[in-house]
Order: C-alpha cells, then sequence, then structure tokens
C-alpha cells in the first residue's frame, strides 16, 4: 500500500509541475520565464524523487538553482560551472532512458546562459523534448504532459514572439 501511496503522491507532484511549467512558458519576458521555471524544477525534483529517478531529481536540483542564478548573471564561466554539474548527472544515470533528461539540462543549461529571447525558447524547446522521452520511459504521467504541454505552450510564445519581432520591423524599429 505505501508504494501504492509514494506513486500516487509522485503523480499529483508530476501535476502539480504541468500546471506551473504550463505558466511558465506562457511567460514573453525571458526574466518571469526563469523564475517560474525554477518553481517548476522544484516540484519536478521531488517528483522525481519519489519515482526514485535520482539522476532525473538531480538534473531538477541542478536546473532550479541554474534558473535563478541566470536571472542576473550571464557569465560563459558561470555557465561552465553548472554545466559541469549537468554533465555529472552522466553518473548518476540508473536507466538508459536518463541519458535523455542529462542531455536536456545541458541544452537548457546552455539556452539559459547564452541565449534570449527566441533562440532562448527554442532552446528550451529542444530540451522538453529530450525532456518528454525520459519521462515517458519513466511512466510520469504529469511529466509528460509537462513536456508535451511546456513543448506546445513554448511554440505558441515563440510565435507571439515572432510576430511582435515582425510587426516592430515593419514599423522599422527592428531588423
Amino acid at each position: 500500500m505505501a508504494l501504492q501511496n509514494t506513486y500516487l503522491l509522485a503523480q499529483l507532484f508530476g501535476f502539480f509541475s504541468f500546471a506551473i511549467g504550463l505558466y511558465a512558458f506562457y511567460q514573453k519576458t525571458d526574466r518571469k520565464l526563469k523564475l517560474w521555471m525554477a518553481v517548476l524544477c522544484l516540484m519536478n525534483a521531488i517528483h522525481f524523487l519519489l519515482l526514485q529517478s535520482f539522476s532525473s531529481a538531480f538534473c531538477a536540483v541542478v536546473s532550479m538553482v541554474r534558473n535563478l542564478i541566470t536571472i542576473k548573471v550571464r557569465s560563459k564561466w558561470v555557465m561552465m560551472v553548472f554545466m559541469m554539474f549537468s554533465i555529472a548527472g552522466y553518473f548518476s544515470i540508473q536507466r538508459p532512458s536518463e541519458v535523455l533528461g542529462v542531455t536536456g539540462i545541458c541544452v537548457g543549461t546552455y539556452s539559459l546562459f547564452m541565449l534570449e529571447g527566441i533562440k532562448l525558447r527554442l532552446g528550451l524547446l529542444t530540451g522538453s523534448l529530450l525532456w518528454l522521452g525520459n519521462n515517458i520511459a519513466l511512466g510520469s504521467i504529469g511529466g509528460s504532459l509537462l513536456e508535451v504541454c511546456s513543448a506546445t505552450m513554448n511554440a505558441i510564445t515563440l510565435y507571439r514572439l515572432y510576430c511582435d519581432k515582425k510587426a516592430l520591423a515593419g514599423e522599422g524599429l527592428v531588423k
């Protein structure tokens, strides 16, 4: 019975992540996106711990701290530190599918430190698709829904940003 309760609790946290993720990827400002992504990562860390996927939980905690730091810091050196932590996730892999999640954090780390606007969202979309594969393999219902919807919301926001850029270009404000 305890295992079933743990599984249900894990799925509950997955659904919390799902709701927070939808809100996060709807944000048009990079700062708000990163802040809500940090909250999302905290929920994901708990979710993955309950599913006993320690490499995924480790990556979620690293992502949470990374997301908060990238709100104020844009440094290649700091990015390299987080990239090393991200790569360390490869050493905690228990299942082959977890390679996708660890690769996803590496893509996200580069994107959050080095990219902005449309390029940032493209990098995050790539990371979402990698995490989707990981979550499906883990049996994470909320996590899988999160990544499908995050990818969709990210694509919608990409379109909104593209339209904004196109409108500004039409007014001669952006090249």
